[in-house]
């Protein structure tokens, strides 16, 4: 298509646009520098887990770059936890002092509780505290290694909970389970290697751990998650659990909200991935959340129910949250984009709005971001989505923009498990609409089989209410009773 001519007298340079094609045309469309790179920035959730479980010192946390005393003080708040902790340090120290304390138990007529060089004397009374009494009238220094086996064994599933959906349970457990850990050969066992072999386990606490060449497997969650993975055969694929925004990037972001009176964060669900934008979101601090004058969703009906997920999930209790759901007048035309530029356009000049954060990979919003002069945007890309067009055209005029990809999304795992379960439970409710009192009274009239009240009672709670469904291996689902 072709421009319009301009009327007579009308400025020359001036030229009227008929098509979204000839606005790309005026975009710049030389090639795109190299997309900035910065380094990722490990997280470290998961591997301080992990340290304040197997027993790890207090000031190890506190040496940490970032320091990780929070983290320890958050877990130490945890009954279940602390008892796994205080079950593995008492573990460790019977394994490094073995011959002393042994030498104590026999001949000097110690106990656990009377050899504080040796053994933690908090970690005794800190389980004691709990309801765990390890103490035996004649110590032996291989029965309370098995005692104490026994017991993590036992309790060890009471901190599944802490460790995030995202990663195998079966191949955590393994790592507090000695190795036939009940008989005096499997402590024996294990204690030779470890004495042999200790620079191996991280902080030179015990865990079940036998891999060399590693260093310390809890340096950050990537390294570790990784490891663990590769032990077990297997590999870990999704970084983005395990590794968040680098520095320089997150600066960036805290720096555009600092310097804002009043920051407006405008979403086009339709062109965005709702738990990278969690995992952004999460990032900030309560100085930068104050900082978020509201956050607008500009949805429909054809985008995920992630976004209705993730509004049920707190977001509302953190920030000043509009949802709005664009209808369509054309089902093949979405008004979801025209929607939030004019209320974008309303809130920067009812509410004084000075900078807004667009979070979409749409480049139709080129022209808002033209016609507000004045108005600092940031813009929130997908890597996947946008293109190098809008990418240049950003760079030139001096609007920056990062990619939601790069935040660490291991905190926002939960919206992915509760819209899949919702979406789920939708269709297992559209699918199954029995009653199973209706259906036993049905059965009893067409078998003809007489059974006092009493009886159908007992038969009800017995046999229907205890129906259960069975899965085949191509995934054909079937509900069963009697069996």
């Amino acid at each position: 298509m072709s421009t319009q001519q301009a009327p007579p007298g009308a400025d020359p340079k001036r030229k009227t646009l008929t098509s979204l094609e000839e606005l790309g045309n005026l975009l710049p469309t030389e090639e795109a520098e190299p997309l900035p790179v910065y380094d990722h920035k490990n997280t470290y959730n998961l591997v301080a887990l992990m340290m304040y479980l197997v027993g790890v010192e207090y000031r190890h946390f506190e040496a940490h770059d970032p320091p990780l005393t929070e983290n320890f003080q958050k877990h130490d708040q945890m009954k279940n936890a602390r008892i796994i902790r205080n079950l593995c340090r008492i573990r460790t120290a019977l394994e490094q002092g073995y011959s002393q304390i042994r030498s104590a138990f026999l001949y000097d007529l110690k106990n656990l509780s009377s050899l504080p060089k040796l053994i933690p004397t908090d970690a005794v009374n800190g389980l004691l505290a709990d309801g765990i009494d390890l103490q035996s009238t004649k110590p032996e220094v291989n029965q309370y290694i098995m005692t104490i086996n026994r017991e993590l064994s036992n309790r060890i599933n009471n901190v599944k909970d802490l460790f995030p959906e995202w990663v195998r349970w079966e191949y955590i457990r393994p790592l507090f389970l000695m190795p036939n850990g009940f008989k005096k050969e499997g402590v024996k066992a294990a204690g030779e290697y470890y004495n042999t072999n200790r620079n191996r386990y991280p902080y030179q606490c015990y865990m079940n751990w036998d891999q060399d060449g590693c260093g310390n497997i809890l340096n950050s969650d990537y390294k570790f998650v990784r490891l663990l993975y590769e032990k077990h055969g297997d590999s870990f694929e999704d970084k983005s659990l395990v590794r968040g925004a680098g520095d320089q990037k997150m600066d960036d972001l805290y720096d555009f909200i600092s310097r804002s009176e009043k920051t407006l964060i405008v979403v086009d669900c339709e062109n965005s991935d709702p738990v990278k934008l969690a995992a952004v979101l999460s990032s900030l601090n309560a100085t930068q959340k104050n900082a978020i004058h509201k956050i607008m969703l500009f949805d429909s009906d054809y985008t995920t129910a992630a976004w209705t997920t993730l509004c049920q999930m707190g977001l509302p209790a953190e920030y000043n949250t509009e949802h709005i759901v664009v209808g369509r007048i054309y089902e093949h035309k979405s008004q979801v984009d025209m929607t939030l530029a004019a209320n974008t356009c309303r809130e920067v000049y009812l509410n004084q709005v000075d900078s807004v954060i667009l979070v979409s990979s749409d480049s139709d919003y080129w022209a808002l971001i033209q016609s507000l002069q004045g108005i600092h945007f940031l813009v929130m890309l997908e890597k996947a989505k946008s293109g190098l067009q809008i990418r240049n055209a950003l760079e030139s005029q001096g609007h920056p923009y990062c990619f939601i990809d790069d935040f660490c999304t291991g905190a926002t795992y939960a919206i992915k498990t509760k819209t899949i379960l919702s979406e789920v439970q939708n269709r297992l409710d559209e699918a199954v609409n029995l009653n199973a009192k209706t259906m036993l009274e049905e059965a009893f009239h067409s078998t003809w089989v007489q059974m006092s009240d009493k009886e159908k009672v007992n038969f009800y709670n017995r046999h229907i209410k205890t129906m259960r469904l069975k899965i085949a291996e191509d995934g054909q689902i079937r509900i069963v009773v009697g069996e």
